[in-house]
């Protein structure tokens, strides 16, 4: 697959026939308006801004020199290809999706999002189509710490099921329905009739943690033992059977009940309503049982699985979706460019194609014949001459037309923080993981698989006890994946739970991932006096051995050592104007610009 990836991003006719046509109904548009095109933006400019879109950090400054330095005419091309190939990619595009699917500890739950996060990786790694995340992560069953079915995260993160739906929806289509959970929609088409027949496709889905009830059988009696004995063996062998037997179960019974407080004219109570889509086609499904007969027994029957979920992970994906090309679409464009396509990230609606209706569908068409591979269409974005036209502010004075361009805005928490990686070391994504790495949960899931019952009594029995239950197969996992180098020079996708918060990132807005867009992105006072005050920028302003000041060493005159700061962090040349700066002293010089606004803002 990485193979097939590498052939589909080397294809620059098709890709540059694609960015050509962006532009072309850009240009048409500014006309049709009366606006003038954006100036282009020259080599400076172009790479840092690539840089942070395609792996989330500045460029160093030697990575600078190499792209100024070159003097082919396709060279724009060419390090957009290098980028997207790079592992920085896995690393800036996990924060993302991590974000929008997320990827949470939730300890209530037993959901150790490890084993998800992973799957998110492997994923970028693979450049696995964004139609086929998508899928596996609906249709997702089985064991919550197999390694490499951490696709069951999406589920175990939301078990409750309407709640679960509302946000698949919200996810994948960027329509917001969770108001008809509850009572018809006041103010869209959705009733409350359509929510629960779109949650009969996933009815009886559901996380269970402990054995099913003819594996407990087997575990009943020690468990019954240990916890009349002692409470700290008890919990360890239940937590230690948990990480065996926690699974996503269910695979939809197409049928769901209506709840016990309906009170529209089109239902009663508890009565059996069959899976329905919202829109489009509705995709055959092969019910046991007939709403009627199924209405006849007991309100807590929904009728046998019949493996309706997958059927619905059809139907969110497809191609004929109306929603789904143009949610991703929306997404990938206001994450590069800054503006909404079409419309609210969560807020679309079937019909809508935002105020250029025909660079809305141009878009569709290319994602579509990129098969969903999200590499090519960055590609094709990165490309275009859109994009690499000047950066405008949205102010008083913004332009009638604003899809012309990115538009100046903060950067990520993850892109500040990560970037002055870039100033700290000359490698700074050399601690990016190429393969999967283990946790205590997914360690001990592959060891429990050839444990019998004593083997977990043992286990339970002779071990630490429950303080250290985690911590030793966090020790173990950490064995296994050999060397991961100084938690200071990881990216911030790096970090996991077992790894405590990122709590920089976190200042500076990072997702807290409890809503689904959940990063904050507005600069607050906190931020600013860290940023003055904290030892963030300590770390390089104090420390010789970083790079910036590695490279300051060979500086033999001042206007060299002038250069190489603002290259190192503004990643272009000095101004004339700001020649005169050169008197001051170079520590004075790196604080001042890691807290410019030219520092902290996409531009």
């Amino acid at each position: 697959m990485a193979a097939s990836a590498s052939v589909a991003i080397a294809q620059p006719s098709t890709i540059s026939e694609h960015a050509r046509q962006i532009d072309q109904l850009v240009a048409e548009q500014l006309k049709q308006v009366g606006q003038d095109r954006r100036p282009g933006i020259d080599d400076y400019a172009f790479c840092r801004r690539v840089y942070l879109d395609a792996i989330g950090r500045i460029p160093t400054i030697d990575e600078l020199d190499g792209f100024i330095a070159d003097q082919e005419p396709d060279k724009r091309s060419r390090l957009i290809s290098k980028l997207l190939q790079d592992k920085g990619y896995q690393s800036h595009w996990c924060n993302y999706w991590a974000d929008l699917f997320r990827v949470k500890y939730v300890g209530d739950k037993l959901h150790h999002p490890g084993n998800y996060a992973e799957w998110i990786k492997e994923s970028l790694r693979t450049n696995k189509p964004y139609d086929q995340m998508a899928h596996e992560l609906i249709n997702a069953s089985g064991p919550l710490y197999k390694p490499g079915n951490g696709a069951t995260g999406f589920y175990a993160r939301e078990p409750m099921p309407l709640d679960h739906l509302a946000n698949s929806v919200k996810t994948f289509l960027g329509l917001s329905i969770e108001c008809a959970q509850c009572h018809d929609h006041p103010f869209d088409v959705w009733t409350q009739k359509d929510f629960y027949k779109l949650a009969a496709f996933s009815s009886r889905t559901h996380l269970r943690v402990d054995p099913t009830p003819d594996l407990e059988k087997d575990y009943a009696k020690d468990r019954r033992v240990l916890k009349n004995k002692s409470f700290d063996e008890w919990i360890v062998y239940r937590e230690s059977l948990r990480v065996k037997h926690a699974a996503i179960h269910g695979n939809g019974t197409g049928f769901m009940r209506l709840p016990h407080d309906y009170q529209y004219g089109d239902g009663k109570p508890f009565e059996a309503v069959k899976a329905d889509v919202l829109f489009g086609a509705m995709p055959k499904l092969d019910h046991k049982l007939t709403k009627a007969e199924l209405d006849t027994l007991k309100h807590n029957n929904f009728g046998p699985p019949i493996n309706s979920r997958e059927s619905f992970a059809d139907w969110m994906v497809s191609p004929d979706n109306p929603l789904f090309t143009k949610s991703v679409v929306n997404r990938l464009w206001y994450q590069v460019m800054g503006t909404e396509l079409v419309g609210p990230l969560g807020g679309l609606s079937p019909d809508e194609m935002g105020p250029h209706p025909a660079l809305t569908e141009q878009l569709i068409a290319i994602m579509k014949a990129s098969r969903y591979d999200l590499k090519r269409f960055l590609s094709v974005l990165f490309n275009s001459e859109t994009y690499q036209s000047k950066a405008i502010a949205l102010n008083a004075s913004a332009p009638e037309y604003v899809l012309d361009g990115p538009i100046v805005r903060r950067l990520s928490a993850e892109a500040i923080v990560d970037s002055f990686l870039s100033l700290k070391t000359e490698t700074p994504d050399q601690y990016v993981a190429t393969e999967f790495r283990w946790d205590g949960f997914t360690n001990f899931y592959e060891k429990s698989q050839t444990m019998g019952v004593q083997d977990f009594v043992n286990y339970s029995v002779n071990g630490p006890g429950r303080g250290a239950f985690q911590k030793r197969e966090e020790a173990e996992a950490k064995r296994r994946n050999g060397e991961t180098g100084p938690k200071h020079l990881w990216r911030v996708s790096s970090y996991g739970h077992v790894d405590g918060s990122h709590e920089v990132a976190m200042l500076m807005g990072k997702s807290d991932r409890e809503l689904i867009d959940g990063a904050n992105e507005e600069p607050n006072i906190p931020q600013i006096l860290y940023l003055m005050n904290g030892h963030l920028e300590q770390e390089i302003t104090a420390q010789p051995l970083a790079f910036i000041h590695q490279k300051l060493e060979g500086a033999t005159t001042p206007d060299e050592r002038l250069e190489i700061i603002w290259k190192s962090i503004l990643v272009r040349l000095p101004k004339e104007s700001e020649r005169a700066l050169v008197s001051h002293e170079q520590d004075d010089l790196i604080w001042a610009l890691l807290n410019s606004n030219e520092f902290r803002f996409a531009r």
